[in-house]
């Protein structure tokens, strides 16, 4: 009797990345621990070995769940518990038993190197990722694994996604503004650490800007602030701006949270909202709820719940072809503006 086929062990995949079998742990498991090189090579030892981690398959074989990841910067912002609700919504009625694994992810660079050596691990069926742009590499070791993937307010690299139709939303915000009188305006928004993609940010500043331009009024560049995530940062850029555009009478701010601090500075700085300041927000969260704040409202439920519906089809039918999707939004005026 002839012996059976032997299987590659991390003890091959150290072997030829030339490293210990810890550190081809470290590179699967936190990869932000180990240097770029190392973990390129690790990385490129378990393509060209098609190497499986032996206790992530026989215990998932063990338990016959199928398991999910959602990858989102869940800490950064409210707006992902939305959207992770939708996700829970569609999984707890799947046919069969899913586990719902949440990766929180806050730098782009963090993410992309886990999403690269993700799949490696075997350890998910299939994966959502929303919002944290990845490059190619990442992309590449998704189908070379065959994992299905969806993307959630992004899109690229030939994988199905569903998107919030921004630019509409921003235009909306400059309607309601400008209708209500407002001509000196100002936008907030997040800074982008990553160049190769278009944010949400900037997606909404362009509908906004565009329309605004469309109804003849002014958006000079100093009154375009895009501010690095953090309160103390938010809060001092908006001071600043508020000081030294002292006839700002609308603002339109990326998000529901971004709404609400410019309130407090509009306030603190003396000045009444809306009657001297209107300001309108983006999510239509409990944020814009608490705050009074007027909103454009994105369906983020129905995405997470349209991702995972996705996600579950395609995990029954790894052929089947799905169109992206793009969600309406809608203004909900409330107190602010």
């Amino acid at each position: 009797m002839g012996e059976g086929k032997r299987y590659p062990t991390i003890y091959d995949v150290a072997e030829r990345a030339n490293v210990s079998i810890g550190t081809v742990s470290k590179a699967l498991n936190t990869p932000a621990r180990v240097a770029e090189p190392t973990r390129r090579r690790v990385l490129d030892a378990v393509a060209e070995l098609n190497f499986v981690p032996k206790a992530a398959a026989t215990s998932r074989a063990r338990k016959g769940v199928g398991r999910i990841g959602v990858f989102a910067p869940f800490s950064s912002f409210e707006s992902f518990h939305q959207r992770l609700n939708g996700v829970l919504l569609a999984t707890s009625t799947a046919a069969s038993a899913i586990e719902v694994v949440v990766f929180d992810v806050e730098s782009a660079a963090e993410s992309a190197r886990a999403l690269e050596s993700l799949p490696s691990l075997r350890s998910l069926d299939g994966l959502i990722i929303m919002s944290v742009p990845f490059g190619e590499k990442p992309a590449a070791a998704m189908r070379r694994a065959r994992m299905p993937v969806v993307l959630v307010d992004l899109e690229g690299h030939g994988f199905p996604s569903v998107t919030t139709d921004d630019k509409t939303g921003g235009a909306l915000a400059a309607d309601r503004l400008i209708t209500t009188g407002r001509r000196h305006l100002a936008f907030l928004g997040h800074s982008q650490v990553q160049q190769d993609h278009l944010s949400a940010s900037l997606r909404r500043f362009d509908g906004f800007s565009q329309r605004v331009a469309d109804h003849g009024v002014d958006l000079p560049p100093s009154r375009v602030l895009l501010v690095p995530r953090g309160f103390d940062a938010t809060v001092a850029g908006i001071e600043a701006l508020l000081r030294d555009q002292p006839d700002i009478d609308g603002i339109f701010a990326h998000t529901d949270e971004l709404a609400a601090i410019a309130q407090l500075a509009v306030r603190a700085d003396g000045r009444r909202v809306p009657e001297d300041v209107a300001v309108i927000g983006f999510d239509d969260g409990s944020t814009a709820v608490a705050a009074d704040l007027t909103t454009v409202r994105q369906e983020l439920r129905e995405s997470g719940r349209w991702a995972a519906a996705t996600l579950l089809n395609l995990l029954a039918d790894p052929d089947r072809v799905t169109p992206s999707l793009t969600l309406p939004v809608s203004l909900v005026r409330r107190g602010s503006a």
